[in-house]
């Protein structure tokens, strides 16, 4: 029906409580919150790793803090595509079918190791991301200049 937030059922049928969305077919308000809800948790996730950065030499990094933030904003989005995607099928948020958590399972794990691939290269001295890096051409360059006088 056009108009309707429940896919696969009328609305107004089973749902969950305080949210009622549909615990017997899709629910387009359940990917419409999720979407949402990124203009708090996205500007939350700049906020917490720039808080985080005085602990953590790693997160000194401008450059690894936005890749950081990058990542977390395209696992955002996949999982809001993915929850959409399970409500236009009709499936309801309790109810997921093989293929809904196959696709969760690959966004996990694409998480995870972007996270660690990130912090894996800022933590290489080859990486060119870390402070060491910043400060190696400062002595190459004083090096050169008590080599001539």
């Amino acid at each position: 029906m056009v108009g309707a937030h429940s896919v696969g059922v009328p609305d107004g049928g089973p749902s969950l409580p305080l949210t009622g969305w549909s615990t017997t077919g899709g629910d387009l308000r359940i990917s419409h919150f999720f979407g949402m809800h990124a203009l708090q948790l996205l500007p939350l996730l700049v906020l917490v790793l720039f808080a985080l950065a005085p602990r953590y030499a790693r997160l000194t990094d401008d450059r690894l803090r936005l890749r950081l933030v990058l990542l977390g904003s395209g696992v955002y989005a996949a999982v809001f595509l993915l929850l959409l995607w399970q409500a236009m099928r009709g499936q309801p948020l309790t109810d997921p079918d093989g293929a809904t958590l196959a696709v969760a399972g690959a966004i996990l794990l694409a998480a995870v190791l972007g996270t660690y691939g990130f912090l894996r290269a800022a933590a290489s001295p080859r990486g060119g991301s870390g402070p060491e890096a910043a400060e190696a051409p400062e002595a190459e360059e004083a090096a050169a200049v008590k080599g001539l006088t």
